[in-house]
């Protein structure tokens, strides 16, 4: 039996999940295949923070678009 938690989760440094205030992460995983040239920009853009800075892009281009 599953138990509810008194918190939701989201992923912080090091891919570790912490409690927090936030939606949890709880959808299927998502990959992207992209040319070599835009990963070696994002790598730039997001350094270490890649998923944070994916989830952050995409949810700025829904918010533009919806």
């Amino acid at each position: 039996m599953k138990r509810e938690k008194p918190y939701e989760v989201q992923q912080g440094e090091g891919g570790l999940f912490l409690p927090s205030g936030e939606e949890p992460i709880d959808s299927p995983n998502v990959q992207v295949r992209m040319p070599g040239s835009l990963y070696q920009k994002f790598v730039a853009a997001a350094g270490d923070k890649k998923a944070a800075w994916i989830r952050q892009a995409i949810a700025e281009k829904l918010e533009r678009e919806t």
